[in-house]
């Protein structure tokens, strides 16, 4: 009871155990697969969480810059009055303010780098378009 291939040779004892051992590759394999997509799902689901959450306190970088250009002419002030900021030198100020800028940029940079592939700013829609 010998079957035939296509080509019509009969089936000799090195393809049917190239069969068997191809399904007992398939069922070792099949588990590992399984585990490996729901892993795969979970680390981008994270992913997409993450980079939903950053995108959330993206606003919040624009007051930094804000804050930053308020910090300037507080910088010239303490620094013709030192008494006004209670002993805190004036350069204090003109570094928080290059510190708040330097944080603001980084972020967007940041989270530039971080968007995860096919994502886009879910927030977009809420900020002015300048355009």
């Amino acid at each position: 009871m010998s079957t035939e291939h296509q080509s019509g040779e009969p089936e000799t004892g090195a393809t049917s155990r190239s069969n068997a051992s191809r399904a007992l590759r398939f069922i070792v394999r099949f588990p590992f697969l399984i585990a490996f997509g729901i892993v795969r799902a979970a680390v981008y689901s994270a992913w997409y969480l993450a980079f939903f959450l950053l995108c959330m306190f993206r606003p919040f970088t624009g007051f930094l810059m804000l804050t930053a250009i308020v910090m300037v002419p507080m910088a010239i002030v303490v620094h013709a009055h030192p008494d006004a900021a209670n002993g805190m030198p004036s350069l204090a100020f003109g570094l928080m303010a290059i510190g708040l800028v330097a944080f603001a940029i980084g972020y967007t940079i940041f989270l530039d780098w971080f968007t995860p592939p096919g994502a886009e700013d879910p927030f977009a829609r809420y900020r002015r378009s300048d355009r």
